[in-house]
This record gives structure tokens, C-alpha cells and sequence, in this order.
């Protein structure tokens, strides 16, 4: 009971800490000469948590709280827009999960997949939401190849921490 106590209340911090981050971000990014939304810091942190926590559930929560909470605080992104950006987390939490612990792929790879299959499912969602006049603007807004610059070193950074720091097994 107690060891359940502890990983709650970690699991607490760490989601804390995530949404602090978070929500000072907006103010932060205003200092880098680039968007910073362009390395993708939901994604970033979702990892970061799984990572730390090691629990797929609060990965999960925090795919699906991060943009919500982002559009509560700031009305960035716009209602809908969060909704298809917890969607395209949530499945690219549970796909690099199930790569790595079900297919056994190594975390690189399983992570390249994960954000590679979850891209094409938001930008088929965005495509209908887009049609339904849920949102406005364009179907790609981030180029596709900072996009995919991003997704080699995003995937190469987690395969890294995985591998070297963190010692994940495969029975996570």
C-alpha cells in the first residue's frame, strides 16, 4: 500500500512539473530566435514523463490533459486543434508502447514508427476536421521536412535515454 502511496504521489510530482513547465512555456519561448513549437514540447514532455514515470497510465492522462491544459491556460491550441493533438499523443504513447514491448523493436525505432503512424492519423483527422469547418488554416502547417528532422532526433534522443540512462527492459 505504501509502495502504491509513493509511486502516486511521483507520479503526481512529475505531472506537476510537466504542467509548470508547460505553462510558463508560452513566456519562455518568446527568448529563442525560432518557434519553438516547431521541436514539438507536448510530444517532449509526454515522453519525459513516460520516462520517468515508467507508467503507461499517467503517459496516457498526460497526453490527454497536456493540450486540454494548454488551451485553458493560454487558447493555444484552439479547442478542436486539442482535441486532434491528444488524439495524435495518445496514439503515439500507446503505439511506441506497443512497438517496444509487444514487437520488441528497439526504443529508436519504435519510436520513429510511433510518431510516423500518429502523424498520418492526425493529418487524416485534420483533413476531416478541417472539411467540417472545425478548424481553419492549412492541412500541413509545419513543413514536412522540419517535421521529419524532428522526428529522427526526437527519436534518436528517447532511443538514447532508453538505451543508456534508463535502462528500460522490455517487460516496462
Amino acid at each position: 500500500m505504501i509502495a502504491v502511496l509513493k509511486s502516486n504521489y511521483r507520479h503526481l510530482l512529475i505531472d506537476l512539473s510537466i504542467f509548470l513547465c508547460l505553462f510558463a512555456l508560452p513566456s519562455i519561448a518568446h527568448l529563442f530566435p525560432f518557434p519553438l513549437y516547431l521541436i514539438e514540447p507536448m510530444r517532449i514532455a509526454i515522453f519525459i514523463g513516460y520516462l520517468l514515470s515508467r507508467n503507461t497510465g499517467n503517459a496516457i492522462f498526460l497526453a490527454l490533459a497536456i493540450p486540454l491544459f494548454s488551451f485553458i491556460t493560454t487558447g493555444h491550441p484552439v479547442f478542436y486543434k486539442s482535441i486532434l493533438i491528444s488524439f495524435e499523443l495518445v496514439l503515439n504513447i500507446w503505439l511506441f508502447i506497443f512497438l517496444f514491448q509487444k514487437i520488441k523493436l528497439s526504443p529508436f525505432l519504435a519510436m520513429i514508427l510511433a510518431i510516423f503512424i500518429s502523424k498520418i492519423l492526425y493529418y487524416t483527422m485534420k483533413y476531416t476536421f478541417l472539411q467540417l469547418t472545425l478548424i481553419h488554416g492549412s492541412w500541413v502547417s509545419t513543413g514536412l521536412q522540419s517535421q521529419l528532422v524532428v522526428l529522427i532526433i526526437l527519436s534518436a534522443l528517447f532511443g538514447f535515454l532508453f538505451n543508456r540512462y534508463f535502462k528500460v527492459s522490455k517487460d516496462v
